[in-house]
């Protein structure tokens, strides 16, 4: 049998072994690319690195006066006018400045200084970046919570300077093209501060230390941290003090620490030695006080729609003068003037409200209190009329409550004799043991002490008892001119009955008085005013009575 011999590849295994090959390539190539564009951003990055931290090298390398140095105002406002939105939330944070040698104020210097106002061009294998470098001014308040640079400059600046740090901001920025980054430009920023204060000369000569003023005030329960002042003398500083309030200590570096618990001023004396062992002792005045709480009322404030309420604010504890109120949670239609300190108007809508006053003292120190306002409907009184009956008849009416908290209580005055109201139900009734002209007062009261009244004419008439004949009951009232002369007479049926009823009179103006003889009531009025007079007839045989009420006004 002969041996089977290997020929090679065929021609239809060579095609296909071609056809994988190139599918692979094809399908590998994407990769290549990804990885090649991202390897080139990464070089590109690190390039603008390198610029930024070499531009940084260079700022640092100057003293912070001169990085404003040949920059005018103007040529620095362009720089932060036309900068990019990237680095504008950086540029907000500072002020415009330029070199304070250069006066002249139309002046756009800047190119050329030794930190350009223009864009400088670098090419690095071959990619041009362009760096921009901006400088401005900035401060940080160790008082915030947070260390970025504030601007506007001073707003809500520490009392205490000491608190307030002064910096250069200077601000990097690079871009450069690449079709893989948003609007076909990257861009890289760095930041730094410089210190604006003035680089510092060391004097071995110093003079011995002296203790400066230290007045603080602190509040019981707020956390301390109080660094005692000295000047002169070579640091470090050695403190001792005399005394402290309780709750606080003291470190031998000067700072008071801790929680006060007391209120009170505390006088004393602290030491400070410095380290040539030279040492000062001066007064120091530590006081503790309250922070400021306003005084609001302890109890639920009522009122009703349409009732006229005013409150004065007060506070207590914090350091006077109060700087600042405010008012929240208010009942619609009452307001708070700020000027006055006092809430005032009329509330239009019932509801319960829960009103918080915030007051700040002089150093700035804020206190709240709430209390709540309750506001209900207003109280109104109905079912009441004026009426005329006769002396045989019993009186029936029934005043009505409404608004309010609902709990109400029903009285009257005035009413004519054996007539009561029924304090729970409001029913006015009774037969009346005498006949007249009466003027009832009828007042509901509510829970919270609300009230609302109504007055009406009751009149009683009677053809076969004692009854005024004059004035009419009709129409008895009197309306006088202060000064003026008057007379007014009264009668009675006594008379046709056969009786001589007495007569007496109270509730006359002043300078008017009744003849008790002619009946007659005379006399000029000195008082201008609106008086109740009552009249009464009395007659013991049978027993009778008539009581005339009106009103008598004086002009």
């Amino acid at each position: 049998m002969g041996r089977e011999r290997d020929e090679g590849f065929t021609l239809v295994e060579m095609v296909v072994a071609l056809a994988i090959l190139s599918i692979t390539m094809l399908a590998s190539a994407p990769f290549f690319v990804r990885s090649l564009t991202n390897v080139n951003k990464q070089r590109s990055k690190q390039a603008a690195i390198q610029l930024a931290d070499t531009a940084m090298e260079q700022v640092r390398g100057l003293k912070g006066s001169s990085l404003l140095s040949g920059r005018s105002a103007n040529a620095t406002q362009a720089q932060f006018t036309a900068a990019s939105a990237v680095v504008q939330p950086y540029l907000k944070t500072m002020q415009v400045a330029g070199d304070p040698m250069i006066t002249d104020s139309t002046s756009t210097v800047g190119v050329d200084a030794p930190i350009s106002t223009s864009p400088q061009q670098v090419t690095v294998e071959g990619t041009t970046y362009t760096l921009n470098i901006y400088v401005g001014l900035c401060e940080v308040y160790l008082t915030a919570s947070s260390t970025e640079c504030v601007y506007p400059k001073g707003a809500a600046a520490p009392a205490d300077t000491t608190d307030i740090l002064q910096f250069f901001r200077v601000v990097v920025l690079l871009t450069w093209p690449d079709a893989t980054c948003t609007g076909a430009s990257c861009a890289y920023v760095a930041t730094t501060l410089v210190s604006r204060a003035s680089e510092p000369s060391f004097d071995f000569n110093r003079p011995a230390p002296v203790v400066m003023e230290n007045t603080p005030t602190f509040y019981v329960g707020d956390t301390v941290s109080y660094q005692l002042k000295a000047r002169g003398g070579q640091l470090p500083n050695t403190w001792t003090i005399a005394a402290l309030p309780a709750g606080l200590s003291m470190a031998s570096a000067g700072i008071i620490t801790g929680v006060p618990t007391t209120v009170g001023v505390t006088s004393t004396t602290a030491t400070v030695t410095d380290h040539a062992n030279r040492n000062a002792t001066g007064p120091v005045t530590l006081t503790v006080v309250k922070p400021p709480t306003p005084t609001v009322p302890a109890t639920t404030v009522i009122s009703r729609i349409g009732d006229t309420y005013s409150l004065a604010l007060t506070a207590t504890g914090g350091v006077t003068p109060y700087t600042a109120w405010d008012v929240a949670g208010l009942p619609p239609g009452l307001t708070f003037d700020s000027t006055t300190g006092a809430i005032s108007g009329s509330p239009t809508t019932n509801g319960t409200y829960t009103v918080t006053v915030t007051v700040t003292d002089s150093n700035l120190k804020s206190g709240k209190a709430t209390y709540t306002h309750a506001v209900y409907p207003a109280l109104t009184l109905s079912g009441l009329s004026d009426q005329t009956i006769d002396l045989a008849t019993s009186l029936g009416l029934t005043a009505v409550g409404g608004g309010g908290d609902g709990n109400y209580t029903y009285t009257g005055t005035g009413l004519p004799p054996s007539v009561n109201v029924n304090k729970n139900t409001g029913a006015v009734s009774g037969k009346s043991s005498a006949s007249g002209r009466f003027l009832p007062t009828i007042t509901v009261t509510d829970g919270t002490g609300g009230t609302a009244s109504k007055q009406i004419v009751v009149i009683i008439n009677t053809s076969s008892s004692l009854v005024f004949t004059a004035p009419p009951l009709t129409a008895p009232d009197q309306t006088t001119a202060k000064g003026t002369a008057a007379s007014l007479t009264l009668a009675t049926n006594g008379t046709l009955l056969g009786l001589s009823p007495t007569l007496t009179v109270s509730g006359l103006p002043p300078g008017l008085s009744l003849n008790a003889l002619t009946k007659v009531i005379s006399g000029t009025p000195t008082t201008a005013g609106t008086y109740v007079v009552t009249a009464t007839a009395s007659a013991l045989a049978p027993p009778s009575t008539s009581i005339l009420t009106f009103v008598w006004k004086i002009t």
